[in-house]
């Protein structure tokens, strides 16, 4: 449909100006089929149309509600219709919305649920591009770049920047003006912006005089922004996962969990309103190059927590299917979109990047492996995400690995694959990122899956999306940001 909320609200006032009346007694009413003919956007649709001998035409809600594609529920005990413009129309709580699900990955989804519905079983879900479309923990980062949200007492902060990083001196590339970047060099330089900032930004409570405005107009600034941004773009690229996925959740040092997870609220919310998909790139001033040099760091704008599966979530509880979340992301980060975006995910059923706290109830910068048991809360990336089903969802079921797994990269391709071979898990649901075969073992998943579109028994379904407009598309197939090319699956090398 064309202008889809206009046509809803245009729609509602016709039900309700049509609907005038109805408490009249319809037993002293004569009733008769009504041959009103209605269109949307100029096509005719089938309504069920009464007339009634007081001069009124009767539409019955859920018939628009299913049309123009509108939330729509009936609360019996008080006699209430609710209608809710934001939501799609749903006539069975237990059956997915048709939405942008691409047609063939929401029947096998859908056929999965139906064969194990009240039967005991669960499902896990990634939340980063797949439960959300990008990266709420990159989005964060940002944010709080940009609103200068921190704890860290400025003497600690190359030590927080340190963390974890085995070799402080290994090469990450040259500058722009050809400099050698290493993770020390890039301490360094952040951390002497970071004192600088503490010191005049008015929001550090340090006797700073300077508002945000000024201070994004600074040097200190563009070079603090662009090189966080850097180092965390790049220690992926030079050091292995368990170095960099927790790397970025140091800097909560000096956060409370209730103070992390108001920040990522805000940062979820104002990124889903940002309306903006997009590549951007920092890069620092020329007038500051520090031991570092100059450095660019690019990043994406924009969240999109999809109705499709937020509804897949509901769909799934409805049916008696537990649902878990093990993300990468720090675990207040995920704690808060699931909450303030209403997956409705009970909170001892998410798994996520968690730090220790010390005694005055603050994170340090320390990665807290044995959250629930000495040793075994293990880093929820790659095969860490086998391990907290292993160690801490399992148990629950008997040992019985997940029924279905839902997820986009190679972090995932392990609790996607681990159960298959003992038929516990049936399901890979796969949202398409165009992986490479070289670099990410998914693509294995997504070439069986796109060799097997319409199999009743597919193992492995694609689900694809446009990154331009932030959307699920009806199809496998994805368009990429700055692209207009649908792609299913790259070739192999």
């Amino acid at each position: 449909m064309k202008n889809r909320k206009s046509t809803k609200l245009l729609a509602l006032g016709l039900v309700f100006a049509l609907g005038l009346g109805m408490s009249t007694a319809f037993a002293a009413l004569s009733v008769t089929p009504a041959t009103t003919k209605v269109t949307v956007d100029g096509q005719a649709v089938e309504v069920e149309a009464y007339n009634i001998d007081n001069g009124n035409n009767y539409f019955k809600l859920r018939d628009f509600a299913s049309n123009l594609d509108f939330g729509l529920s009936w609360d019996a005990a008080t006699d209430t219709a609710a209608i809710d413009t934001t939501a799609h129309y749903k006539p069975d709580p237990t059956q997915l919305i048709t939405g942008n699900w691409a047609p063939t990955t929401r029947a096998r989804i859908q056929a999965v649920i139906d064969e194990n519905a009240n039967s005991g079983r669960y499902v896990v879900f990634d939340f980063d591009n797949t439960s959300v479309i990008f990266d709420v923990q990159e989005a964060l980062l940002v944010y709080q770049i940009e609103n200068l949200i921190f704890k860290i007492d400025p003497k600690e902060m190359t030590e927080v920047l340190e963390t974890g990083i085995p070799d402080l001196n290994k090469e990450m590339g040259k500058s722009i003006d050809g400099k050698t970047i290493t993770p020390a060099t890039l301490a360094a330089d952040i951390s002497s912006d970071y004192a600088w900032l503490y010191e005049n930004y008015e929001g550090f409570g340090a006797g700073g005089k300077f508002d945000l405005d000024y201070i994004h107009a600074t040097n200190q600034y563009q070079d603090f922004a662009a090189k966080v941004r850097f180092m965390y773009n790049n220690l992926g690229d030079f050091f292995d996962h368990a170095v960099s996925y927790p790397w970025v959740t140091y800097l909560f040092t000096g956060m409370t969990p209730d103070e992390v997870q108001e920040l990522a609220t805000a940062s979820h919310k104002y990124w889903a309103s940002y309306g903006r998909y997009a590549e951007e790139t920092w890069t620092s001033p020329i007038e500051l190059p520090g031991e570092s040099g100059i450095v660019s760091a690019s990043f994406i704008t924009g969240l999109t927590f999809t109705d499709e599966l937020k509804d897949l979530y509901a769909t799934l509880r409805a049916n008696g299917i537990d649902v878990y979340i093990i993300s990468a992301s720090p675990i207040d980060t995920i704690l808060a979109a699931n909450e303030a975006m209403g997956y409705g995910v009970p909170e001892e059923n998410v798994f996520a990047m968690r730090n220790k706290l010390g005694e005055d109830g603050r994170y340090i910068n320390e990665y807290n492996y044995d959250w629930g048991g000495e040793g075994k809360y293990a880093q929820t990336q790659g095969p860490g995400k086998s391990t907290i089903i292993t160690n801490f969802i399992a148990p629950k079921y008997d040992g019985v690995g997940p029924l279905m797994v839902f997820g986009d990269s190679a972090g995932d391709w392990n609790m996607m694959t681990d159960w298959m071979d003992e038929g516990d898990t049936v399901l890979g649901v796969i949202f398409n990122r165009y992986r490479k075969p070289s670099s990410d073992p998914i693509w294995e998943g997504s070439n069986q899956a796109a060799q097997t579109i319409g199999d009743p028994d597919a193992r492995f379904v694609l689900q694809g999306r446009n990154e331009n407009t932030g959307e699920l598309r009806p199809s496998e197939k994805s368009i990429m940001l700055g692209s207009t090319e649908e792609v299913l699956v790259r070739p192999a090398a």
